[in-house]
């Protein structure tokens, strides 16, 4: 999984169109990844778990981007590195 922070860092100098289609394949893959697998021992259980958060950490940052407000159940960490981003590539 790669890092939110560094995704969306990466992604500044990219018109909105590609920013939501990168974003989409993210969500995509992210979700893929968090159905599959076993989930017999703690541990996998826990990395499935952690994988779900992650495809909804970044379904949120999606839903900002593509709708321009912020969506229910967005952390406020979150908002404040969308917003970042906006101000970035408003520059």
């Amino acid at each position: 999984m790669r890092d939110v922070e560094v995704l969306l860092n990466s992604l500044v100098d990219v018109d909105r169109g590609t920013l939501i289609s990168v974003l989409s394949m993210e969500v995509q893959t992210a979700t893929k990844l968090a159905m599959s697998g076993h989930q017999r021992t703690a541990w996998q259980r826990a990395k499935r778990r952690s994988a779900v958060e992650h495809a909804a950490r970044l379904a949120h940052i999606l839903a900002y981007f593509k709708y321009g407000e912020t969506p229910p159940g967005m952390s406020e960490d979150d908002r404040r590195l969308c917003s970042s981003l906006v101000e970035k590539r408003s520059l």
